[in-house]
């Protein structure tokens, strides 16, 4: 009897690690958006159109200008189109 008490207990404690692991993953299924992001785990993806584990990767806001003259005439943004890459990007500071 005693010699089993030993790996029961390193068995317990595997067994817990585990589902440790799997609720932090799980945290992030939820199906509303607002909720998701209320958790500073998860971020909305919109193209998955669900909840993500991890922040938000952030994304070049000229990126969307597929065009040279709408790139170059965007002052807001401080868009200016990359001859190289053939697409629209931030100015560098």
């Amino acid at each position: 009897m005693r010699s089993l008490i030993i790996p029961m207990v390193v068995g317990l404690v595997a067994l817990g690690t585990g589902t440790f692991d799997r609720a932090v993953a799980d945290d992030c299924r939820i199906s509303d958006s607002a909720l998701c992001l209320a958790n500073p785990n998860c971020h909305w993806d919109v193209d998955k159109r669900g909840c993500e584990p991890g922040p938000l990767k952030t994304e070049d806001a000229c990126a969307a200008h597929s065009d040279k003259g709408v790139c170059d005439s965007d002052a807001t943004l401080g868009c200016t189109w990359s001859a190289e890459k053939n697409e629209c990007a931030t100015k560098a500071k």
